[in-house]
């Protein structure tokens, strides 16, 4: 009978060191700055099926005079331990551009860096939002992203969003779709990776519906971990799955 080689449980023992000290280089890099009085966040994340790392990250800035905050939700292509380098070396690269680019350029950039690199398989989908803290005003960027979701608290129910667009790092001149609006205290947004809402058994549109109503019946009951409890919900697949709702309290 042949014996382990040497070393073996160690090697497999030192790359998972290795994912899950990327994995959390990734989680801080994607950590909110404090928002002021008035706003809140929060996110969930779930790797796909079978996998304890994923590959869907945000990146977040506040300007320095606290005026402008900027969210970035990313979903790199691959899922589970392969993607999460790639998400690495890109959130770094957003990192930094989130900082020194026009907002409505952003994603532009973003494209530009990840037809820079040597894989041809380094493209993403990516919604940003811009939010003028003060006013409520926003502005929503995506790049073939699934649409965001806005909540109506008069109404009880989540709106679909009509930014679309094509995916970063597949073309030179990526179709960026944009929208805009102003949220009023007791409103909010919502955004999510397509993971979320799609499987084999269901279409993007029932699975959008899903969502409406799953994260309607969350926030309902209590805006305090909703995001986690809606992740909760879904089912896990073959890919990753990200929720991050943003709130005027």
């Amino acid at each position: 009978m042949e014996q382990p080689r040497s070393g073996a449980p160690s090697a497999a023992g030192g790359e998972l060191a290795v994912l899950a000290e990327l994995r959390a280089r990734l989680q801080e890099r994607g950590k909110v700055p404090p928002l002021p009085v008035g706003w809140k966040h929060q996110s969930a994340m779930l790797a796909a099926e079978g996998f304890d790392y994923g590959g869907d990250f945000i990146v977040a800035n506040i300007d320095p005079d606290g005026r402008t905050l900027q969210m970035v939700l990313v979903d790199v292509c691959g899922h589970g331990v392969t993607a999460v380098p790639v998400a690495l070396q890109f959130a770094g690269a957003l990192q930094s551009l989130i900082t020194v680019v026009d907002p409505d350029e952003l994603l532009g950039a973003a494209n530009a860096y990840l037809l820079r690199q040597p894989s041809d398989e380094s493209f993403a989908t990516a919604v940003h939002v811009e939010v003028e803290l003060d006013s409520g005003r926003y502005w929503i960027r995506s790049a073939g992203h699934p649409p965001a979701l806005r909540w109506v608290p008069a109404q009880e129910r989540w709106e679909i969003d009509n930014a679309r667009g094509t995916a970063l790092g597949v073309s030179e001149t990526p179709e960026v779709h944009d929208s805009a609006g102003e949220l009023a205290p007791g409103e909010a947004l919502l955004f999510y990776t397509d993971g979320v809402v799609e499987s084999r058994s269901a279409d993007i549109g029932e699975g959008i519906e899903w969502l409406r109503e799953t994260a309607r019946t969350a926030v309902l009951a209590d805006w305090e971990g909703a995001a986690r409890r809606i992740i909760d919900l879904v089912a896990r697949g073959e890919d990753d799955r990200a929720v991050l709702i943003l709130q005027r309290t």
